[in-house]
This record gives C-alpha cells, sequence and structure tokens, in this order.
C-alpha cells in the first residue's frame, strides 16, 4: 500500500515564529520526519503542486476552469468554456499600503453572494457571467478568452496589492475592471448596510486562474480523498470520484490525500488555530501512520508546499528498521527549511511583502 498526503500550511509562513507548533505532542509526525528522506520542492504554490501529481505542468494552468469542476454542482457543462475566479475580498489602508484579506465563513453567506452578484452580471455582461456555487468562491465566465497574467489570490492575501496587478496583454483590461467592480460593491446597499452594523464590506474581487479545462488529468492514485474544489475538479478530470478525507479509506488502499486544514489558518496567520488542526492532522493520520507496519505501508510520501519553502518527504518500508534515525520536531525542521528575511519587517498586516515579486 501507498500513500501520499499533500498538507498544504505545513509550513508557517512567517520565520520570525521560533516554535509555531509551541508544547503541541506530535510523536506520529516527528517519528515521520526523522524516518523519511526529505528534498526541496519546486513547487511554491500548492496549486502548481497538486497540479503537476495530476499530469498538469505549465506556468498559465487554468485553475478556475480545474476549480469550478470541483464544486458540488461541477459538471461537463462547465467545459468548454473560460473561466476565471473572482473571488470576494475586502480591501483594507494600513500605513501606505492597500491590503487585500479574506473574507471568513461567517462574514459572507449565499444570499448576499446572489444579490452582490446580480448587480455585477448587470453591469459587466460584456464581459462575461459571474457565478457563486459558494459564498466564498465566485467565479466569472467568460465572454472572450483573455491573455492577462494574474497571481492566485493565495499570493496576496495579507500583501500590498499594488506588487500583484495584472500583468500581460490584457493588463490594462483587468486593471479597469478591478477599479469598476470596487465602484459597483462599494454603491451596494447591502455593503452600505454591512458597514452601518460594523462589519467589513465585500469591497473587490480578486480575478485569477484564467483559461479553460484541459481535455484529461492522470490520477497518481486509484483513490483520492479531498474536499476542497480544486482537488475534486482534478480528480474529477481524471476519471474518478473523489470522497471526503477520512482515516479508515485512506488506509484502505493506494490513496492521494489533500489534507488542507492547515492552509486557511496559515494564510492568516491565525497561529492558534493552526496549532489546532495540526493537532488534529497528529491523531488522525500522522499517529496512525506512524504506528502503520512496514509490511502493509510500502511507501508514504507527504508534499508540503509552502510560501518560502517546500519539502517532500519519502518514508519507504526498509527505513522502518533504521532505528538509529531519531524523531525530528517539526519546529526545528521549520528553522532549516524556512529561509530568513530579506529585508526588515513589513508593516503589521503586510508580514509577506518579501514574497520576492517587485
Amino acid at each position: 500500500m501507498q500513500i501520499h498526503l499533500v498538507i498544504p500550511g505545513l509550513i508557517w509562513p512567517t520565520p520570525h515564529a521560533t516554535a509555531p507548533s509551541g508544547s503541541l505532542a506530535l510523536p506520529g509526525l516527528e517519528r515521520l520526519l526523522g524516518l523519511g528522506e526529505r528534498t526541496a520542492l519546486a513547487e511554491r504554490s500548492s496549486d502548481a503542486a497538486l497540479a503537476r501529481l495530476f499530469g498538469l505542468h505549465s506556468d498559465a494552468l487554468p485553475y478556475a476552469a480545474l476549480r469550478r469542476l470541483g464544486e458540488q454542482d461541477g459538471a461537463e457543462q462547465h467545459a468548454g468554456h473560460d473561466w476565471l475566479c473572482a473571488d470576494p475580498v475586502h480591501l483594507q489602508f494600513a500605513r501606505e499600503h492597500l491590503l487585500l484579506t479574506e473574507l471568513d465563513d461567517s462574514e459572507i453567506d449565499q444570499q448576499d453572494a446572489d444579490a452582490l452578484l446580480a448587480a455585477l452580471n448587470d453591469s459587466f455582461a460584456d464581459i462575461g457571467r459571474f457565478e457563486a456555487p459558494a459564498p466564498r468562491r465566485w467565479y466569472l465566465k467568460l465572454a472572450t478568452p483573455t491573455e492577462a497574467a494574474l497571481f492566485p489570490l493565495t499570493d496576496v492575501v495579507g500583501r500590498p496589492i499594488a506588487h500583484f496587478l495584472p500583468e500581460g496583454r490584457d493588463a490594462r483590461l483587468w486593471q479597469r475592471t478591478m477599479n469598476e467592480v470596487q465602484i459597483v460593491l462599494h454603491n451596494h446597499a447591502l455593503n452600505q448596510a454591512r458597514e452601518d452594523r460594523g462589519l467589513r464590506s465585500l469591497n473587490s474581487l480578486w480575478f485569477w486562474g484564467p483559461g479553460r479545462l484541459p481535455e484529461r488529468a492522470t490520477a497518481p492514485c486509484p483513490t483520492v480523498l479531498a474536499a476542497d474544489p480544486l482537488s475534486v475538479g482534478l480528480a474529477r478530470l481524471a476519471g474518478l470520484t473523489p470522497q471526503p478525507p477520512r482515516t479508515a479509506a485512506g488506509l484502505a488502499g493506494d490513496t492521494l490525500v489533500v489534507l488542507d486544514a492547515l492552509q486557511r489558518p496559515a494564510l492568516q496567520l491565525d497561529l492558534d488555530s493552526w496549532r489546532e488542526a495540526l493537532a488534529g492532522l497528529e491523531r488522525d493520520w500522522f499517529a496512525p501512520l506512524a504506528a502503520l507496519p512496514g509490511g502493509k505501508l510500502h511507501r508514504l510520501r507527504i508534499t508540503a508546499p509552502g510560501d518560502r519553502a517546500g519539502f517532500e518527504l519519502d518514508v519507504r518500508a526498509g527505513q522502518r528498521w533504521k532505528f538509529w534515525r531519531k524523531p525530528q520536531a517539526l519546529d526545528a525542521l521549520l528553522k532549516q527549511i524556512v529561509p530568513p528575511p530579506q529585508r526588515p519587517e513589513a508593516p503589521p498586516g503586510a508580514m509577506h511583502t518579501e514574497h520576492g515579486h517587485p
């Protein structure tokens, strides 16, 4: 049996936290980290790392079309169209920077999303049609394909958007569209009411992931366990019917498991929620896998993409006999692989300006 875990967010994104996992007891993870052979991960984007596992290699993959296919109403009718992710966000000033933050699940419901989308569709029918199969995941079915280079939302959260504005042939079109969308949203009565109640407004959209579905993908394992729509879309494109991650199902045969519970807390630098999710992964996955006999688990791979660094861990059955290999603490590993910041600490809320983009 071979099991491959993909765990975005396992690498805490800021090097300034000296011990992000703190006093958590992680004996299962530490044993696996000590036994395995570790290599650097080429992709820092979790989306790109996932796509590579399904045989898709490109600098401009159609993440919107793939993610759209993975929504609950995803079906073949979404093929043959060019899509954009048009995710709702909140923009705010911090010192001299205009920063982007995501909205929490509790801040927007489907009714709000539908009301705002109706206004957008009235105003922007010439560029396509907006859809919201989930309150925080919006899409634009494009009337005309775009050649703009657009940055993924995960690259931009908590950072000055000036570093991530559209580039390429259609850059001006999408910069203008973003500005016009912000005007429509700002003037909408729903946002005015939100501000009156002290809630954050949904005052912008972030466009990214343009393109249409590839013809096919190749699944790395016969079973895929995942809940996030991008992974589900990739599995469906490969002809599989993915199921939510469950330990019993994951230990039943050759399986790819996408565990995304750490990703959002890591993006939001919510250390308490990150630790809570990490404790859950230790209980449900790392400890059971570390306890499996080598004769049953022939190979375990862990792919951990991270914004500043990433790694892949390969644990083979024969390595379990290497008793001299000591467990490795996650915090010690993070100190080894996460590079120090290249310039002074960014303003509050913009801790990631050393991302590498000009």
